[in-house]
């Protein structure tokens, strides 16, 4: 990439020196300059441009033009920093000629990136940009940028530009703008993306993993569901981890309502197998999402199928919840045999507080 840099800064000089008249001294220095270049004498070629900027005056086309080329011989010796730092002084002249000086804003751009200095390098494609002289290549580069400095919303119209151009562009840009509409949160619009992959490799499990997430997180746990429904019977090779980091990420989320429709989802197409260990996920999901008619349920089919004390310990604790005072009763006397010592006074505070209640109700 450094060689093709190169060659289209040359490119540039050359048409500026064709069309704008510079001192012949300096134009020999030039040319002598970028004989030694071509020979790789580098070090003779630094002294012959550092004598002809010392002849130069301020604001002058001859000193950008010597600055210029400092900066191209500092890129030829992978000396990044002193070809960044050359260019910006070469520009900051203001005697380039329009075009040439629209290329090296380009180029100082790509160098900056390489050296992370994203910041700098977006506002010089930004000013490419609005002047309309950015061709696709470096509108990619500028999308790269923006996705680095997390300014998500302004690099997916661009990304969009680079594959409505170009439909048959690499995965990565579709892979792209599913992620960055992901950290938006628009769920709807990443998962439109991951189709368009899924067109493309349909058999590829970790695009159905993360479409079937886009609409989990989109509140969708039934179509999710399904989803992974098809990827089964389509033979993607989705196991129950695959499944399970779903439920998870659900939960990671702060969405436990979400995470226990999803996992009941799987659970009703047989997608994940039915275990007691799922059973009480299911049940404490429901908890935690506070919806306790559900929690209920599920916590007292648990308990009356197994005669756990610490299931009927946690039926108890969605009754108290609840209100319902005589069934919490009930749970407390079967919770309390199999329950340790801290528990059990748990539920005794449990049981005198639901007493305390019912005759006040009475």
């Amino acid at each position: 990439m450094r060689h093709v840099l190169i060659v289209l800064l040359l490119v540039c000089s050359l048409q500026v020196q064709a069309q704008q008249t510079i001192e012949p001294q300096v134009f020999k220095a030039l040319g002598s300059a970028s004989a030694a270049q071509q020979k790789q004498d580098y070090s003779a070629a630094q002294r012959v441009l550092e004598a002809a900027l010392a002849t130069t005056e301020p604001q002058s086309l001859e000193r950008a033009l010597v600055q210029q080329r400092l900066g191209y011989l500092a890129i030829e010796r992978q000396r990044t920093g002193e070809a960044i730092d050359w260019l910006r002084k070469a520009l900051a002249q203001g005697q380039l000629e329009a075009r040439a000086a629209s290329q090296e804003r380009r180029n100082l751009a790509q160098l900056l990136a390489q050296t992370g200095q994203d910041a700098e390098a977006a506002r010089l494609l930004e000013t490419e940009m609005a002047a309309g002289t950015l061709p696709l290549a470096t509108r990619q580069l500028l999308v790269q940028l923006y996705n680095r400095l997390g300014r998500y919303a302004q690099a997916i119209p661009l990304a969009e530009q680079v594959v409505r151009d170009n439909p048959a562009a690499d995965a990565i840009w579709y892979q792209l703008l599913a992620g960055m509409n992901y950290r938006l949160q628009r769920y709807a619009a990443a998962e439109r993306w991951f189709r368009v992959l899924l067109q493309r490799e349909p058999g590829n499990a970790q695009y159905w993993r993360q479409l079937a997430g886009m609409q989990s997180l989109d509140g969708r746990q039934v179509e999710a569901a399904a989803t992974l429904r098809l990827a089964h019977e389509g033979g993607v090779g989705l196991n129950e981890a695959d499944l399970e980091n779903l439920v998870a990420l659900q939960v990671a989320a702060g969405a436990p309502w979400q995470a226990a429709r999803l996992l009941e989802a799987l659970l009703r197409q047989n997608l994940l197998a039915a275990s007691g260990k799922r059973s009480e996920q299911l049940a404490r999901l429901w908890q935690q999402a506070r919806d306790y008619e559900r929690a209920q349920q599920a916590w007292g089919q648990l308990a009356r199928s197994s005669g756990q004390s610490e299931h009927w310990y946690w039926l108890a604790s969605v009754q108290l919840e609840q209100g319902r005072w005589a069934e919490l009763l009930e749970s407390v006397a079967r919770a309390r045999p199999g329950a340790s010592a801290r528990q059990r006074r748990i539920l005794d505070s449990w049981a005198e507080y639901a007493r305390r209640a019912m005759e006040q109700d009475g």
